[in-house]
């Protein structure tokens, strides 16, 4: 008993005190870029010592392994006789997952509570981020390889600033503030575009998959063609799944019609296709051929189908609309969807190289506008329907 009562009570212990933005950020960023690095030159690494055929050393290798991380933040790299500028999106989700935990962390250690808060700790994130990406560019370069120093930086401010906001959105619930900032008729808009780009995106998925598994056996042969060994299979398997991504926008393009390209003077879309020899990639095996126009025409119904969606996702959040409101609204989506649908499809192309290979993937502002016509009709269409048929 006299124990007990002389024992020394124990204080709740005071939180520590919030760290400073810049100090925050400069960790943050720093370990973001060593963790991306690390992630990234394992398997580059591995390929490397279990290569027999490899002449290179093991400082080459790094620099590899350097270069493949500046190419998943877009960073163009020259080459001779050309630039390969295709950044393989998959890739881009490793630097992103790094920097959504860093954000996280930094949101939680700075007490990060409104959008200016969130605002500045991004900012100190993304500038020592893109700092250090353009030293990595400096580290990397080589005779042969040059990685492009400006892309460098606005890559890593640019991948920095949005995988942060990303990661204290997350950590801080402030998507919850995001309907106060929009307000009713942003929110509606925000809700039909998004209704509409996943129905898109989800028929690009079904139509790549689907196309590769008809053409499996083109694809074996594809792999085939180079005798890449077991090795250099692995690393084709690795690289076509760091694609997919890229093939599944490939999908929407040619669903919304423009289609894309896989070499100068090509095109790949529903109503013709044109092309000459492809890389021995087994992803590639998927590119479909022609098509009779009527199946063409039935592949932009997906398109319309995502702007009758978000027709219908307009108008469940109006009150008492007329069907020139209901009109006036739901064709906002139209052009919503197109700018969206053209920043991700500038994203997923890019030169592969020289010669035929400078011009590879869809052209953003031709299926920009396809999706705004598209998903325009489709979500004004039903939004008249929907009020006049409403009782």
């Amino acid at each position: 008993m006299t124990e007990t009562l002389t024992r020394p009570s124990r204080r709740p212990t005071a939180p520590p005190p919030a760290r400073r933005p810049l100090e925050a950020g400069l960790t943050g960023a720093a370990w973001s870029v060593g963790a991306g690095l690390v992630a990234i030159a394992l398997p580059v690494l591995l390929v490397w010592a279990a290569d027999a055929r490899s002449g290179a050393d093991a400082g080459t290798a790094m620099r590899t392994a350097m270069q493949v991380w500046l190419a998943a933040h877009g960073v163009g790299l020259e080459v001779p006789g050309g630039t390969l500028g295709l950044t393989p999106l998959g890739l881009l989700l490793v630097p992103l997952a790094l920097l959504v935990r860093a954000g996280g962390h930094t949101a939680r250690e700075c007490r990060v509570t409104g959008l200016r808060d969130a605002g500045i700790l991004a900012l100190a994130v993304a500038a020592p981020y893109a700092v250090l990406s353009s030293v990595v560019a400096a580290l990397a370069r080589t005779p042969q390889v040059q990685p492009v120093p400006w892309q460098s930086l606005l890559g890593g401010l640019l991948v920095g600033g949005v995988g942060t906001l990303l990661g204290i959105a997350r950590a801080t619930a402030l998507w919850r503030l995001v309907p106060g900032l929009l307000r009713e008729r942003g929110t509606r808009l925000l809700v039909g575009t998004a209704g509409a780009l996943a129905v898109l995106v989800a028929g690009g998925a079904v139509l790549s998959g689907v196309s590769l598994l008809v053409h499996l056996g083109r694809a074996g042969d594809l792999a085939a063609a180079s005798a890449p060994g077991i090795v250099g299979g692995v690393a084709l398997l690795l690289l076509g799944l760091l694609l997919v991504p890229n093939a599944v926008l490939w999908s929407c393009a040619w669903l919304a019609g423009p289609g894309f390209a896989v070499g100068v003077g090509t095109s790949v879309g529903p109503f013709g296709t044109s092309l000459g020899p492809v890389p021995a990639l087994p992803l590639l095996a998927a590119l479909p051929g022609a098509v009779p126009a009527w199946v063409g025409s039935l592949g932009l119904l997906v398109p319309i189908g995502g702007g009758v969606l978000a027709g219908l996702l307009v108008v469940r959040r109006l009150v008492g609309p007329t069907w020139q409101t209901a009109l006036r609204e739901a064709a906002l989506a139209g052009p919503c969807a197109g700018v969206v649908t053209a920043l991700l499809c500038w994203a997923a192309g890019g030169p592969a190289g020289g010669g035929r290979l400078a011009d590879v993937g869809p052209s953003p502002w031709q299926v920009g506008l396809a999706v705004t016509a598209e998903v325009g009709l489709g979500a004004a269409a039903a939004a008249v329907v929907r009020v006049r048929l409403t009782p």
